[in-house]
C-alpha cells in the first residue's frame, strides 16, 4: 500500500499537468475525474471508520456507531440550515486541520502538532480556493458575499506557508527540505487548476490515499488470507450507500439548480459525511502518538 500511495501521487501530478496541457476547460475529463476519483478513494477511505473504532465490532455496536454519526451529521445538517455561514467557517477549519494531519501520518510530530496540522491543511485550502477565487465565490453566494476577501489571498497563502514550515522545522524532521519543496510544487499545480479538480486531486490523491493506506496497515491483522481483498470488500457497503445517498440527492436537485448551486449542495454533502469521518480518524491516528 505504500507503493500505491506514492504511485498515486505522481499519478496525481500527471492528471494534473495532463489536464492543463491537453483537456484544459473539458468538462467532461473533469467530471470523469471527479466521479473516478470519489468512487475508489474519495468516499471509501471513510467507510471503515467503524473497523477503526473497534477492528472486532459487533452488531449492537455497529448500530450504535451507525446512530452516532448519523446523529453527527444532522447536528451539522441543522448548521448549515440555521447558520450557513458557521457552518462553513467550521466546515474550512475542520478540512484544514484533516488535510493537515494526513500530510504527517509516517512522520510523528512533537512541537505543536495540532496547529502543524492545521496551518498545512490551510496552505493548501487556501491555494485551491484562491487558485480558482471568482469560482468560489459564484458557489458561495446563495450564502455570502466572499469579494472583500480576495485580496488577502496571498497573505493567507503565504502565512500558513511560513507558519508551517517553522513549525516543521521546529520538530526537527529528517524530512526538512522534502516538506517545503513539495509544498511550493503542489501548491503552484494545484493554483493553475479550476475549483473542483484541485479539490479533487489533492483529496484524493494526497488525503484520502494516503489515509486508505493507513488504515490497511492497522487493520490488516484482522483479516484473513487475502487482506486486501477483504480490506477491500469490507469498504463496499458504507461506500455505496454515501455515494446512492449524493447521488439521489444531487440527481434531485439537478434540473432546477444552477451548475454552481450543485457543486455547493456537493461540498455541504463531503462536509457532512466529513464531520464524524474527522473525529474518528483522528482518535485513530493520534491514539499510538500520544
Amino acid at each position: 500500500m505504500r507503493n500505491i500511495e506514492n504511485s498515486g501521487k505522481v499519478l496525481g501530478v500527471f492528471i494534473a499537468l495532463a489536464y492543463l496541457v491537453f483537456f484544459q476547460g473539458n468538462e467532461t475529463f473533469e467530471w470523469i475525474l471527479i466521479g473516478l476519483v470519489l468512487v475508489t478513494v474519495g468516499i471509501p477511505h471513510g467507510s471503515l471508520d467503524h473497523l477503526l473504532a473497534n477492528p472486532r465490532i459487533n452488531r449492537e455496536n455497529l448500530i450504535r456507531f451507525i446512530l452516532k454519526y448519523l446523529a453527527i451529521i444532522f447536528a451539522y445538517l441543522s448548521l448549515w440550515i440555521l447558520l450557513p455561514i458557521p457552518a462553513l467557517i467550521a466546515f474550512i477549519i475542520m478540512s484544514a486541520y484533516h488535510f493537515g494531519q494526513s500530510h504527517f501520518i509516517q512522520t510523528p510530530l512533537t512541537y505543536h502538532k495540532k496547529a502543524t496540522y492545521f496551518f498545512t491543511g490551510l496552505f493548501y485550502l487556501s491555494v485551491i480556493l484562491w487558485g480558482s477565487f471568482d469560482e468560489t465565490g459564484k458557489i458561495l453566494e446563495e450564502i455570502a458575499t466572499i469579494a472583500a476577501f480576495k485580496s488577502i489571498g496571498w497573505y493567507i497563502i503565504s502565512g500558513s506557508f511560513l507558519i508551517s514550515n517553522f513549525l516543521f522545522f521546529r520538530n526537527r524532521s529528517g524530512k526538512w527540505l522534502f516538506f517545503p519543496v513539495e509544498m511550493v510544487g503542489l501548491g503552484l499545480l494545484l493554483y493553475q487548476l479550476p475549483l473542483l479538480m484541485a479539490f479533487i486531486i489533492y483529496f484524493g490523491f494526497w488525503h484520502a490515499l494516503p489515509s486508505m493506506s493507513e488504515e490497511f496497515q492497522a487493520l490488516k491483522k484482522h483479516f484473513g488470507k487475502n487482506k486486501l481483498k477483504s480490506f477491500i470488500s469490507r469498504m463496499i457497503p458504507f461506500t455505496t450507500l454515501s455515494l446512492a445517498g449524493m447521488a439521489l440527492i444531487i440527481a434531485f436537485l439537478y434540473k432546477s439548480s444552477e451548475v454552481e448551486e450543485i457543486i455547493f449542495v456537493f461540498f455541504v454533502l463531503i462536509s457532512l459525511i466529513s464531520a464524524p469521518h474527522v473525529w474518528y480518524m483522528n482518535r485513530f491516528l493520534e491514539s499510538d502518538k500520544d
